[in-house]
């Protein structure tokens, strides 16, 4: 079975291959080469868990190929000197259908589920402690930073929260950002509508598909920081 990649690099040294045939699946590394070769079992680990909110029956075995379609490399803006524009790519231009808003509801329904059920059972000291070398400085960042971005993928396309309607508690921040991203995802059924903000051009399906892939690979940020916090205790 083919699969189609596109590719570019999000930031310095993070590298996403993203799998256009399946919404919210990816393959991320340090270079495009590691990022491609490691799709196909990201891919087959996507239908696997995909099987398991009976999506597609479950496949024991698939033959899986990819090809990239595009890729794209990452630039500073001229129009705000710091910002850096990451991809549009082709497929994004594509007005999203009815279906398709369906089932990135649902992607992100199981997406917010597994994120939930990492950082719910947290103490508040688990979750604000502070941690040396995390990007985001604690758990409680990181939920920070997905509800954020969440928010202001949807301001790209004028739909976003006003900073006034950001609550403070990161659980409710997560709450306010979703339901306004499920209200406003019907809006973009069928909009054809391309905007552009510092240089960096934004479609309906780019936020989808931007939303999709910052979730779950949060996620796993998060879960890697537990573990590792595991460990750290369980050796003290």
């Amino acid at each position: 079975m083919l699969f189609h990649l596109a590719v570019e690099d999000i930031e310095p040294h993070h590298w996403v291959a993203y799998v256009l045939d399946l919404p919210g699946c990816f393959s991320s590394a340090d270079n495009p080469e590691e990022a491609i070769s490691q799709a196909p079992q990201r891919i087959v680990d996507h239908l696997t868990w995909l099987s398991q909110h009976n999506v597609v029956p479950s496949l024991p075995y698939i033959s899986v190929e990819v090809a990239v379609v595009e890729r794209f490399r990452s630039f500073e803006s001229r129009e705000e000197p710091g910002y850096i524009v990451n991809a549009f790519f082709e497929d994004d231009r594509r007005p999203l259908g009815y279906w398709d808003i369906e089932a990135a509801l649902r992607l992100m329904k199981w997406a917010r589920q597994e994120l939930l059920d990492l950082a719910q059972g947290l103490t508040d000291k688990q979750l604000n402690q502070s941690r040396r070398g995390e990007r985001f400085t604690s758990a409680s960042g990181i939920l920070k930073h997905i509800a954020v971005a969440e928010n202001w993928y949807f301001d790209r396309m004028g739909l976003g929260l006003a900073q006034q309607q950001l609550p403070d508690d990161v659980f409710d921040l997560l709450t306010a950002v979703r339901e306004n991203a499920e209200a406003q995802l019907i809006n973009l059924v069928g909009d054809g509508r391309i905007t552009q903000e510092s240089g960096e051009y934004w479609s309906g399906r780019k936020v989808v598909r931007r939303l999709l892939w910052h979730e779950r690979d949060h996620t796993e940020h998060l879960m890697i920081l537990l573990k590792s916090c595991e460990g750290i205790a369980n050796d003290t």
